[in-house]
């Protein structure tokens, strides 16, 4: 039997290899209202962790094959337990930390021959996987491959104060090669604790390196002394170098941290990825200082050459070299860059508008025309929607498309078992799984099969998964203007402000997730403080309750009162709405006064809000009034002059 905790007898070992084998000739069928309560009743035994009674209580095919993927992934299994499910289910989503969880059971394992295989096409993702892995190898006589992977892991893993004793006692030369390695990675890191076991085991210079990126870190009184303790030699090093910037940004010393970033080349940064989110931030503190040159070489000298930080990163260099510096050949060679690396919509027309930016202000019009009506393809995007109104067109009206998808119970997934538990576990209630399962199987379906997936998703009365599904086809190129841009009951009329505003802040605070909570406690549809809620709620005359945020309908007349509040203040500017409902009134209060006020004529709303300081709200406002223009057209069901400018303005 099982017992909670995990296998009992060899019986109950049978009892899981005989559900596998059952499973195979089972096909996906519609859950029927008793496996659905069945499958209620075994999700409350799984939260008491009480596996037995659970695979009893859940129904046959995928509901127990879920209970089974539970109990693996908490560790509680046998090696042949996890290599059975792997092979029978090795299409079901979270299978790296099943992997993970099965390297405990590769560690018990006596079999030299089955550990190599477990780890055939995954290394270990764990020290005690790599200790058994090592040790399998010796034991098999294959000493270089032991050697490889002791180093390997060595350097990547995490390992526990004992682990570390028994990989070095297992393989002690090969370890040791690795060792200065190994610390430089944890200080990049910051795994403090770790790091301070390997002082001993590194040279004496090391170790005074050690010590003062340590302190730097860790804001230690008397820095100065320790850094003089450094030796000359090691001086440049990028990992002190790195700390020292981050010490002083974080002290507000931008000026200082500005002077030492410009004399580090940008070869020579050790990690260039890490100093990225800093780097621009002083970059676009400086640039709102004036000091534009310095703004730029802060932006241009990243040192990468590829990635979403590169991009960003080209991107700012090439905005202050065209709107600061008023040198369009500097600029559009940081926006071809950009170009060169991108594919999503969004940053496909960012590139091309701001290419056409360039192009326009060096005179040449018709190679600007060309490139707006590049961007202008892509009107879900903001920098689509900017080109469009420079061109004078329309909205598109592809993109008011409610034609649904093809039916999903002829695609090619209607059969997957992932498909099967999604359904499965959404009717029986547990909505974060089964969107797990749903999300997870839409990464492996073409852009035709997205958009029925997406479909079944509204089906369901599920705009949010519908939404999430039509954002991954859109990172592929493809846009579904039905899922995309849903407009569900969820969000009514009758609210104190527009629907096309609610239902754009909806879209984009909790993706049309109704039970959303965020790391900073806001709460349903359109993310709403509990201390923002009762006082609106008090405004209104609405009895207050915690839980009631996850009431759709309390949670967006609430949302929409605070929402209007923004509006009563700023008037119709999306721009300082926008700004207001995601950092707060006070800082588009404050921003008026330190780079103008965006509804005036004489200030580029465009450049206004490219010089918001935090990169949430710039990019929120921008999604929001794309949200705005397109559910007012949904809305009335109709398109016409794009007005994005406009509704920035207000």
């Amino acid at each position: 039997m099982w017992r909670q905790g995990g296998f009992g007898t060899v019986r109950a070992m049978s009892l899981v290899f005989r559900l596998l084998i059952l499973a195979l000739v089972l096909l996906p069928l519609p859950a029927r209202a008793d496996q659905v309560q069945a499958m209620k009743t075994a999700l409350e035994l799984l939260r008491t962790k009480d596996w037995q009674a659970a695979l009893e209580a859940a129904p046959a095919g995928v509901g127990r094959d879920f209970v089974i993927w539970s109990w693996l992934r908490e560790g509680e299994g046998r090696l042949g337990d996890y290599e059975a499910f792997l092979t029978r289910r090795g299409d079901w989503p979270g299978l790296a930390l099943l992997r993970q969880k099965g390297e405990e059971a590769v560690a018990r394992s006596e079999t030299p021959a089955r550990v190599t295989a477990w780890f055939k096409d995954y290394p270990p993702q764990t020290a005690r996987g790599a200790i058994a892995l090592v040790g399998a190898h010796k034991a098999l006589g294959q000493m270089a491959m032991a050697e490889t992977e002791a180093m390997r892991a060595w350097a990547e893993l995490s390992f526990t104060a004992a682990e570390e004793e028994t990989l070095i006692a297992l393989m002690p030369e090969a370890v040791a090669m690795v060792h200065p390695l190994r610390l430089d990675t944890l200080l990049w890191e910051g795994r403090r604790p770790e790091a301070m076991r390997m002082l001993p085991r590194v040279s004496a210079d090391l170790r005074l390196l050690a010590e003062a990126r340590l302190a730097l870190r860790a804001d230690e009184k008397g820095i100065d002394a320790i850094l003089a303790r450094v030796p000359d030699s090691l001086k440049s090093d990028p990992g002190l170098g790195y700390e020292r910037f981050i010490w002083r940004m974080r002290r507000d010393l931008y000026p200082e941290a500005a002077e030492l970033i410009l004399s580090v080349a940008p070869d020579k940064l050790g990690r260039p990825e890490a100093w990225t989110a800093r780097r621009a931030l002083l970059a676009r503190w400086l640039m709102r200082q004036g000091e534009a040159q310095k703004a730029y070489r802060v932006a241009a000298g990243h040192g990468l050459t590829r990635g979403s930080s590169y991009v960003d990163l080209e991107f700012l260099a090439g905005f202050i070299a065209l709107r600061r510096l008023n040198d369009p050949a500097t600029a559009l060679k940081h926006f071809g860059h950009l170009r060169a690396e991108v594919t999503t919509a969004i940053s496909v027309a960012r590139a091309d508008y701001w290419q056409g930016r360039a192009e326009e202000a060096a005179g040449r019009q018709d190679q600007a025309l060309a490139h707006y009506r590049a961007a202008a393809k892509h009107q879900t995007a903001y920098y689509g929607l900017l080109a469009a109104e420079r061109l004078g067109l329309d909205l598109d009206p592809a993109l008011l498309n409610e034609t649904p998808a093809a039916g999903w119970r002829q695609s090619g997934f209607a059969g997957s078992s992932v498909l099967e538990a999604g359904r499965l576990l959404l009717a029986a209630g547990n909505r974060p799984e089964g969107k797990r399962f749903l999300l997870h199987l839409s990464e492996s379906l073409s852009s035709a099969e997205l958009a029925q997936l997406a479909e079944m998703a509204l089906e369901m009365n599920e705009p949010h998964i519908a939404l999430v599904i039509a954002k991954q086809a859109a990172e592929r190129g493809a846009i579904l203007p039905r899922p995309y841009y849903p407009v569900p009951d969820l969000v009514p009329d009758g609210l104190k402000v527009s629907r096309a505003l609610a239902l754009a802040i909806s879209r984009r605070e909790s993706e049309f997730e109704p039970i959303a909570r965020s790391s900073a406690n806001a709460r349903g549809l359109m993310q709403v403080l509990p201390e923002t809620a009762e006082r609106m709620a008090k405004d209104l005359g609405l009895e207050y309750a915690l839980s009631k945020l996850y009431e759709p309908s309390f949670n967006t007349q609430v949302g929409a009162a605070y929402l209007a509040k923004m509006v009563e203040e700023f008037g119709p500017s999306i721009a300082m709405i926008a700004s207001g409902y995601n950092a707060g009134p006070g800082r588009p209060r404050r921003w008026i006064t330190e780079f103008g006020d965006p509804r005036r004529a004489d200030v580029d709303v465009v450049d206004w809000v490219e010089t918001i300081p935090f990169a949430e709200t710039r990019t929120y406002v921008m999604r929001v009034v794309e949200g705005v223009v397109i559910y007012r057209a949904k809305l009335r069901g109709a398109t016409g002059p794009v007005r994005i400018s406009a509704e920035l303005k207000g």
